[in-house]
């Protein structure tokens, strides 16, 4: 056993606590992403009092990890009891005077330890990660002040990285409701020519719909627009092209080439998408292949085929990345149109046309065709040149954000991987 290194299992118990008399009711289940979260599963007519109860402060885990890749779903409940299915496995620590349970939560999301996990899995029809393989699990048992240290300051980073998230999220929402309010609703505010053009100059400032803007009756959308927009294709505002596959027996990397391959994986939560620790790399000599199927800082990515029309723009981070033949990118012939075109897919209409031009079964498919000739209803020149400057403003501040969540996350891998560093016992320095 390494230096300062002890199994984990005198510091662990085994938890079995039937939910006999129905007290719990929240029903969860753990993810990949070691978090508890709301079960999907159909319990209608299910008897429950066989399921575990997970208190607070105690662990659940599935044993069984053949179904998860390279990942273990464990997780720490600090939240109110639930109950789990019998399949996971629950347990606490003996004395969290002697191992901070958050600090042992920590252990189990280092990246070595799903990797130990999966390694130490057996088993014929299924792999499974037992009782006994966590009990021999090793892990570094410092004195308790320092092992709190650690999980204050790595919640310290966690926090902050929350917090970011959070205004990028109700930036996303802010925006999104001023693109529903001007190009939705009609109410966007007119400008000093076009409030001259009603013959009432102080309306300039005030919604264009409410305050008597003319409209006409659009066929290819089915509604009133203002008059003076038009409807064009979207092929005539920029090019669109698919991704690529890898050559038939070639497989990604995890070693950083300078080649990131992005998949639908990866395009994540947010407005744009970004290099992150969890792509994979193209091999070089591969990407000679496919170099010409990449895409560039701006562009903006749509999935066509699964899970179709998650939206995404290109980070400067994935400038020349590979892009996946389950995507399709399409670069703009005016860089004023982005934050707009963007909008457009994320709308109500957006996602109308998305799915009329969505074809195939189980399997769904989003056909380059069938994107080029969607309808986009181009607004008046002024307006769309006053949402782009408006929306530049909100997506500098999401990028400050994301590229500060991004660093605290290198941060939070680190003090992840100074866990398994060395430290000094004084309490047994002579």
């Amino acid at each position: 056993m390494r230096s300062n290194y002890k199994k984990l299992g005198p510091y662990i118990r085994e938890v079995v606590e039937k939910n006999r008399t129905l007290s719990v009711s929240k029903l969860l289940g753990v993810s990949i992403e070691k978090k508890f979260i709301p079960s999907i599963a159909n319990i209608v007519g299910t008897d429950m009092t066989g399921y575990k109860i997970v208190r607070k402060g105690q662990f659940a885990y599935g044993p069984v990890t053949s179904r998860n890749g390279d990942k273990i779903s464990l997780a720490l409940l600090s939240e109110d009891d639930c109950i789990v299915s019998s399949s996971y496995t629950a347990f606490e620590v003996i004395s969290p005077a002697e191992l901070d349970p958050e600090y042992l939560m920590i252990w189990f999301r280092r990246p070595e330890f799903d990797r130990y996990a999966r390694y130490m899995s057996h088993g014929s029809v299924r792999e499974v990660f037992g009782w006994g393989e966590i009990c021999d699990v090793e892990l570094p048992v410092p004195p308790i002040e320092r092992q709190r240290k650690v999980v204050r300051e790595y919640n310290v980073v966690v926090n902050q990285i929350g917090l970011n998230d959070k205004l990028i999220e109700v930036l996303e929402e802010t925006a999104k409701a001023i693109y529903k309010q001007w190009f939705e609703d009609f109410e966007f505010p007119l400008s000093k020519k076009q409030a001259a053009c009603l013959g009432n100059p102080g309306l300039e400032g005030k919604p264009y719909k409410s305050s008597g803007g003319e409209m006409w009756f659009c066929k290819e959308l089915g509604m009133e627009v203002p008059k003076g927009w038009e409807i064009r294709p979207l092929k005539s505002l920029g090019r669109i092209k698919g991704g690529k596959r890898l050559p038939k027996g070639e497989e990604l990397v995890s070693l950083p080439t300078g080649h990131p391959y992005i998949k639908v994986a990866d395009l994540g939560g947010n407005k744009y998408v970004r290099l992150s620790p969890q792509m994979e790399y193209v091999d070089p000599l591969i990407q000679k292949t496919i170099c010409r199927y990449v895409v560039d800082e701006n562009d903006i990515i749509v999935s066509i085929v699964g899970t179709i029309g998650v939206t995404r723009i290109v980070d400067k981070t994935l400038h020349r990345a590979n892009l996946t033949e389950n995507c399709a990118k399409i670069t703009l012939n005016e860089s004023n149109m982005l934050e707009y075109l963007y909008y457009f897919f994320d709308s109500r209409t957006g996602r109308n046309e998305i799915e009329m031009r969505t074809v195939g079964g189980v399997q769904g498919k989003l056909p380059l065709y069938n994107i080029e000739s969607m309808p986009v209803l181009m607004p008046f020149n002024e307006t769309l040149a006053h949402f782009d400057r408006l929306m530049r403003s909100v997506s500098n501040a999401q990028k400050l954000k994301a590229a500060s969540s991004s660093l605290l996350e290198q941060t939070k891998d680190t003090l992840m991987r100074a866990l398994s560093l060395p430290y000094k016992d004084n309490r047994t320095a002579a």
